[in-house]
């Protein structure tokens, strides 16, 4: 029993040793937060692909908002991507993308007070005449900062 207690204690100390001297030893680094993302596909009225929204940064968090289409009926004359509160306020928009497959538009938002460290992305579509063709929401997404 003596020898398995000091076996285990032997253990316990390299292992806390070890972890000082890697803590101690290394260059300071700030800890990383990766980039999230939450989407939201959609095939409706003959727009297909998806919207989303992506949180990167350290310390103070960034949003950002972006769709990516696979098809878009003929109708369809431009694209408007926003970053939004929770509350459906738009904070950031880009407007006047014309209609194309692939990626479009990237609205950026630095997180301040009035998102409450939450966003989400809308993706519109207009005709020429300004009339929404479609109108679609990404997830919530929520800053780890965020005390709410």
């Amino acid at each position: 029993m003596r020898i398995r207690n000091a076996i285990s204690a032997a253990v316990v100390v390299a292992t806390a040793t070890v972890g000082m001297v890697t803590a101690v030893g290394g260059p300071a680094q700030a800890a990383w937060v990766p980039p999230f993302r939450k989407c939201t596909s959609f095939d409706q009225n003959g727009f297909k692909g998806d919207v989303c929204v992506d949180r990167v940064g350290l310390g103070p968090q960034e949003f950002l908002g972006q769709g990516n289409i696979q098809e878009f009926p003929s109708k369809c004359a431009k694209f408007r991507v926003d970053v939004v509160d929770p509350d459906g306020t738009a904070v950031r928009s880009v407007n006047n993308i014309p209609c194309t497959t692939g990626a479009v538009g990237t609205a950026r938002y630095l997180a301040e007070l009035h998102v409450n460290g939450r966003a989400y992305a809308r993706l519109v579509s207009l005709d020429s005449a300004g009339n929404t063709l479609l109108s679609v929401n990404s997830e919530i997404i929520v800053s780890p900062f965020d005390n709410h």
